[in-house]
């Protein structure tokens, strides 16, 4: 009796824990995830200063009906000290110098001057033509106070979470250090993809492995620090041997391609199978229903078909979100985009449809079209590029119904 996705997924994802988190300089924090919140020792900005290129003044210098002529008594570059302005007069100021205490005082933007934009020696005196509500002035900690969280436990360290740390003073963080995976393929009719281009036709019986640089390719793009990838014939012992070397090695995951099955050469199911821990079984799920969650040595081990399409679909339904655990993301659906069908899309039937999909955002809503018209064969992998997500259907899609897409 097969189960359901859910069901399955659940069963993955409890093999799956984070390993402990350590302090982590933010040299080495890209692709990591922060396993605590991280308090700002600056204020964000970290002084009063202006908002704009242009002449700061003294509010009170400018009564009645402008225009205002006020000599300038000096400059404020950025990166400067500040300088304090003479009551009647007026200081230039660049974007980002210090205004010292802001109290009275305003930026007027030097298109609102007689002194045109761009480079120019310092004049001896500025008219003022407009006065503005406005100050243009960015005040110290408007963004960010010191003690407050320049980011919290479980935000990914990509380049926004960077920027703001740097900007909060934060020299280390608590982080869960980015997990190894290990892909391994198994399959004695597979030839790597050099051996496979060298040859002017493929032998009989014989295939290239695709699946070997596909799923390691999705481990990386799915934060994973590091990927082996091994191949194995369709021997007990040979498999056997390098899932020891592997977990002997210390990676944090292993995927396994091929061999899922019952059949007679289906090495994976027969030794993973053999652990108490192990299930081997059907998802209620096409393609990729033959499915497989073990532990080897400790390591959690998924195991999915051999057909390229459903050892596809099964990383992005069972190995993104056991990587997302690891890496100590919050379990969360993937993100999606609800789409106007662009061509009939394949009719379920006994079991839920797992659907590549080429979007196209030209258009609002963007459009859907299914990666391989009509038909859903996990063989299908000539038609995987280009696609953008994937369809979820459980039952088939009514005319002029529209469809949920997951990204990748």
């Amino acid at each position: 009796m097969s189960v359901t996705i859910a069901a399955h997924r659940a069963r993955v994802l409890a093999l799956a824990h984070p390993a402990m988190p350590v302090d982590t300089p933010l040299a080495e924090l890209p692709g990591r995830v922060l396993a605590a919140d991280a308090p700002a020792r600056f204020p964000v900005p970290p002084f009063d200063n202006s908002a704009m290129d242009g002449f700061l003044v003294r509010r009170a210098d400018l009564k009645g009906k402008g225009p205002w002529t006020l000599p300038v008594a000096g400059d404020v570059p950025a990166g400067s000290a500040p300088l304090s302005v003479p009551a009647g007069h007026a200081v230039r100021i660049m974007t980002g110098a210090p205004t010292g205490d802001p109290s009275g005082l305003a930026v007027i933007p030097v298109e609102d001057t007689n002194i045109p934009s761009g480079p120019h020696p310092l004049p001896e005196s500025v008219t003022v033509f407009r006065l503005g509500e406005r100050s243009h002035i960015r005040r110290a900690g408007d963004s960010l106070q010191p003690g407050h969280p320049a980011a919290t436990a479980g935000t990914p360290a990509d380049a926004p979470t960077l920027a703001a740390l740097v900007s909060a003073g934060v020299a280390s963080v608590s982080a869960y250090p980015a997990p190894s995976v290990a892909v391994v393929t198994s399959g004695s009719e597979l030839l790597t993809a050099t051996d496979a281009a060298a040859l002017s036709s493929l032998p009989a019986g014989a295939l290239p492995n695709s699946n070997g640089p596909m799923l390691a390719e999705l481990a990386r793009v799915a934060g994973a620090s590091e990927v082996t990838y091994r191949h194995v014939v369709d021997s007990p012992e040979a498999l056997a041997a390098e899932l020891d070397s592997l977990a002997a090695a210390g990676v944090d995951l292993i995927i396994t391609s091929g061999g899922v099955s019952a059949g007679a050469f289906d090495v994976v199911h027969e030794v993973l199978g053999a652990s108490p821990d192990a299930w081997f079984g059907e998802v209620c799920q096409k393609p990729g229903a033959p499915q497989g969650a073990s532990t080897w040595r400790g390591v959690p081990v998924l195991s999915f078909p051999g057909n390229p399409v459903a050892a596809f679909v099964s990383f992005h339904l069972y190995g993104a979100p056991v990587l997302r655990r690891l890496r100590g993301l919050p379990n969360a659906p993937a993100p999606r985009v609800v789409a106007q069908p662009d061509a009939e899309f394949p009719r379920v039937r006994d079991r839920v449809l797992i659907v590549p999909v080429r979007l196209d955002f030209t258009v609002s809503p963007p459009r859907a079209t299914p990666f391989s018209g009509r038909h859903v064969g996990s063989h299908l992998v000539g038609s995987l590029a280009g696609t953008h997500g994937y369809a979820v259907l459980e039952s088939t899609l009514p005319d002029g119904a529209s469809v949920d897409v997951y990204f990748y």
